[in-house]
């Protein structure tokens, strides 16, 4: 059943205006677009008609906002979500102090086992999530790095137990 357009428009401009204010860099979205993006979030498996259906919008409609999404970067793929609990790997943060960010990112990229890898404040400025099915492929990975010239300092953190990991969306009202 469609929800009402005052209460959407209500709820999800209060959302908007949260990103403006967080320095979201996409404003051109408007509540369906967000919408849309939460559900496809939650269930990527969504059809173009239940979309349309929820948000009272024809199915040519939803596709066209879609493709605009993706055109502007928002959506960047989609994937299927592993459970890496069910694989014998282990997961690793690694952060890192170095003087040239980039030559370390750069050297980075280059090993498969490096899944995030973001710019940080502090001390360290580099923090990479690693998952690999061994210690040995860990510790490989940051021997390679803590060798990079402009690494000043590096430490690995080993985690034992996965308790969240879950996928971010925009905060959108739970009611839809």
């Amino acid at each position: 059943m469609p929800v009402s357009r005052k209460f959407l428009k209500c709820r999800v401009l209060q959302s908007i205006e949260i990103f403006n204010i967080l320095g979201v860099k996409n404003t051109n979205m408007d509540e369906k677009d967000i919408l849309i993006l939460k559900k496809l979030v939650k269930n990527s498996r969504t059809t173009l008609a239940e979309l349309g259906e929820i948000l009272d919008m024809s199915v040519s409609s939803v596709h066209k906002r879609i493709k605009k999404l993706e055109k502007e970067g928002v959506i960047e793929r989609y994937t299927i979500s592993l459970n890496p609990d069910l694989f014998e790997c282990v997961t690793a943060f690694v952060l890192i102090g170095a003087e040239d960010i980039e030559e370390v990112v750069t050297e980075a990229r280059k090993f498969r086992d490096i899944i995030e890898i973001y710019q940080a404040l502090g001390n360290f400025n580099i923090v990479l999530k690693i998952r690999s099915d061994s210690l040995e492929k860990i510790g490989r990975v940051t021997s390679a790095l803590s060798n990079l010239k402009s690494v000043m300092m590096l430490e690995c953190i080993i985690t034992t137990k996965r308790i969240k990991e879950d996928v971010w969306y925009p905060e959108v009202p739970e009611e839809v």
